[in-house]
């Protein structure tokens, strides 16, 4: 990536983060196309190679900004409350990711899909970022298990049906254009609750 991209306005560099976030979330590594993301970003094809050389230099990028941008909030929202019981986890990771969506709002559902596509050359630009955040959040439900005495598989069953539905959650409010991390974590909260209830009463 050409560093002269930092030396933008902060508001043209997240048009920018945010038209290719969007482009390949939706249709992954291979379907999207550089002409789909200038004109998502509303920038010249000949700029967005100047700043990031090829589609595959892009999707780098994007891979580590994100998963260091996403473990930043993360961080911040579990600031000296990493032992947690699991239910009080899943309701402090989901304001962690509305905070993320609340800037990019195509962030999660772009790191949660993505190098499920990639060419090897791409995989190796950016193996090293894929399960920064993913690995992150693995320590911090093996933690909120051990908080809440759950036992392992509990805890990753759980949070496997949560991880889908914050997956359909997204999905389905940024496909009506109406998403609001407001609305998402309402929603999400809901079923928190509903899960909670359900595995106290086993």
């Amino acid at each position: 990536m050409n560093d002269k991209f930092w030396d933008l306005k902060k508001a043209k560099q997240d048009k920018m983060i945010n038209g290719a976030l969007k482009i390949f979330a939706r249709n992954g590594f291979r379907h999207a196309s550089t002409d789909e993301i200038v004109a998502e970003a509303s920038i010249s094809k000949g700029l967005l190679f100047h700043y990031f050389y090829s589609k595959a230099g892009l999707y780098a990028f994007l891979t580590e900004y994100s998963a260091r941008f996403a473990m930043v909030e993360l961080n911040s929202e579990l600031r000296r409350r990493e032992d947690l019981p699991f239910f009080d986890f899943q309701y402090a990771l989901t304001k962690a990711e509305a905070l993320i969506m609340r800037q990019y709002p195509y962030m999660l559902l772009f790191m949660e899909n993505a190098g499920s596509d990639i060419e090897a050359d791409t995989y190796d630009l950016t193996k090293e970022h894929l399960s920064l955040y993913r690995d992150r959040l693995d320590a911090l439900l093996e933690m909120s298990a051990s908080a809440a005495d759950m036992p392992a598989e509990d805890a990753k069953r759980i949070d496997g049906l949560l991880r889908l539905v914050r997956l359909d959650r997204t999905a389905s409010l940024l496909k009506e254009d109406s998403f609001s991390p407001d609305r998402y974590v309402s929603e999400v909260t809901d079923m928190i609750r509903f899960m909670e209830k359900l595995y106290n009463r086993s």
